[in-house]
């Protein structure tokens, strides 16, 4: 009896060990599939490692972000443009008028002038004749003076009259009495008085 007793212990042992030997070691198809796991881990998109909701917004930049250029407007495209386009109706050119009223200039109208004569001032001295001045008024201001004597028997009064015409534009507003020519005082007062009538006819 007790060899066959012995002889079935030795049996059951030997298939235990057996049995924990084959159940104490890894599958391979287990290890592989914990490598793919560990390896797939650390990888944006795979199952074990979903992408994040924030990728691709600004301060999360991926592979498909567009880059904005600093100053450039995006694109109808998405993509950003450059700021030195190319002139068109919605982008002039700097410095270049894009319209508007132009300039005018205006001429100003030439002052309209008149001539005066005034009435002949018989000179005191009989038989001398007359002395008629006529002025030429522009805008105002006499411009010119001009003297006919209707005789004379005196030599000075060939000079006296020319003289008394240019006294007569520089002094007819500030020193009337400066109208005067020294060695034919009777002429000259003679022209003083049909100044003064052509110079009131002139409205000055």
């Amino acid at each position: 009896m007790r060899r066959p007793a012995a002889a079935l212990l030795g049996t059951l042992a030997g298939t235990v060990l057996l049995v924990g030997a084959k159940y104490g070691q890894a599958s391979p198809a287990t290890n592989a599939g914990d490598t793919v796991a560990a390896s797939d881990a650390g990888s944006p998109g795979s199952p074990g490692n979903p992408v994040s909701p924030g990728a691709g917004l600004p301060g999360n930049a991926s592979a498909g972000t567009v880059a904005q250029t600093p100053g450039a407007a995006p694109g109808p495209s998405g993509k950003s443009s450059t700021v030195g386009a190319p002139p068109g109706p919605g982008n002039p050119t700097p410095g270049r008028s894009t319209g508007g009223p132009a300039a005018t200039t205006t001429t100003a109208a030439a002052p309209t002038c008149t001539t005066k004569s005034g009435s002949a001032s018989a000179i005191s001295s009989p038989g001398v004749g007359t002395v008629t001045v006529s002025i030429q008024v522009c805008g105002g201001v006499l411009k010119t003076a001009t003297a006919a004597q209707s005789r004379s028997n005196w030599d000075r009064n060939t000079a006296a009259l020319p003289a008394l015409n240019s006294l007569t534009v520089a002094n007819y507003k500030t020193n009337f009495s400066a109208i005067h020519y020294s060695g034919a005082t009777l002429t000259s007062r003679a022209y003083q008085t049909s100044l003064r009538s052509a110079m009131t006819q002139a409205g000055i």
